[in-house]
């Protein structure tokens, strides 16, 4: 019930026409007062998936929803440990090589064309990822 208030009194705070429904950018503000960072993506697929009326807006259960489906914020020290661990060099980015060994680990079978594409979506022109790209990359596809 505490979690419940918690997300009311967050939800009447960024619904400052007091309509009873939240905007897109209320949604994004509302969410990261709460601790999560979702990207613009993220935010579009919600409301396709969420807004049942097609207004553009989220009332208060179509937000409990969107919560509810948000992981638990992570305060960095998760996404640094799992960026260390995958950064097997210690070079402070996620290569190709290292990209090329997660998916041996994990038995998905990538052709080397296809890894190269995706180190380029992940980490940009020089096939690196950051660790801002890693956590960018990881906020945006936790659903």
């Amino acid at each position: 019930m505490e979690e419940l208030q918690k997300y009311k009194a967050v939800f009447d705070q960024f619904d400052t026409s007091g309509d009873k429904k939240i905007g897109k950018d209320e949604l994004k503000a509302a969410m990261a007062q709460m601790g999560h960072h979702p990207s613009d993506d993220v935010i579009d697929m919600a409301f396709e998936e969420l807004d049942k009326d097609q207004s553009g807006f989220l009332n208060f259960p179509e937000f409990m929803e969107f919560c509810q489906m948000q992981p638990p914020p992570d305060n960095g020290a998760g996404f640094r440990q799992g960026f260390q661990e995958l950064d097997t060099d210690g070079s402070g980015y996620i290569g190709v090589d290292e990209l090329r060994e997660i998916f041996k680990r994990t038995g998905a079978k990538i052709s080397e064309p296809m890894l190269q594409k995706v180190a380029a979506k992940l980490g940009g022109e020089d096939g690196r990822i950051s660790f801002e790209e890693f956590v960018s990359m990881m906020q945006s596809h936790q659903e």
